[in-house]
């Protein structure tokens, strides 16, 4: 099936994983915790209009009573158009897959999950380069 629209995007996500996680919780009581949350990516073609980007992404507290590391791997496909114009839309379309993720490994007995707030992309690239 095939759905057509003037509003199609040229860049088109063709895979996303999980390619490595941990998640480790300190027998301490972690209510109380304030968490920090680091993000970086890199993307590199691989062949000409073929894009991977790595997104990482370590939620932990100072003392990592709770550490949570969560990298990906995307690959995307962008016709008639630069990478640059579209780093920050990759990470927008990746970054909610690690927010799930890290929620699905938190939600466990004797733990409030994880839920990882809604991000500014475009800040977050800035700050990266």
């Amino acid at each position: 099936m095939e759905i057509k629209s003037e509003y199609t995007s040229s860049l088109v996500l063709e895979k996303v994983e999980i390619i490595e996680s941990a998640f480790r919780k300190k027998d301490f009581p972690s209510e109380d915790l304030e968490l920090g949350l680091k993000v970086g990516h890199e993307i590199r073609e691989i062949e000409n209009g073929r894009y991977e980007i790595l997104l990482n992404t370590t939620v932990s507290d100072e003392n990592e009573v709770i550490y949570v590391y969560v990298e990906s791997r995307a690959l995307f496909h962008i016709e008639g158009a630069d990478k640059l114009s579209f780093e920050q839309n990759m990470i927008a379309i990746v970054f909610p897959y690690i927010r799930s993720y890290i929620t699905s490994i938190t939600t466990q007995p004797g733990m409030s999950p994880i839920v990882l707030p809604a991000m500014n992309i475009a800040a977050m690239v800035r700050n990266c380069t």
